[in-house]
């Protein structure tokens, strides 16, 4: 599963690296793939566009843009 970091604090602002979602600012560069059984209780889940969003993100800086 792809877990997201998610900046509650006021330091960041959603930009072309940072997807503004209700539970706070998700840092495409904070993204990580951890094992279901790992995880504990959920915080909460994007919607399905701020989903594609935080992915185009992710492309973007894999690719450099």
């Amino acid at each position: 599963m792809l877990i997201a970091e998610i900046e509650t604090g006021t330091r960041y602002r959603a930009t072309a690296y940072a997807t503004e979602t209700d539970y706070g600012v998700v840092l495409v560069d904070r993204v990580v793939w951890m094992p279901v059984d790992m995880l504990g209780e959920p915080f909460g889940r994007l919607t399905d566009a701020q989903r594609d969003r935080v992915i185009n993100q992710i492309v973007a800086v894999l690719r450099g843009a």
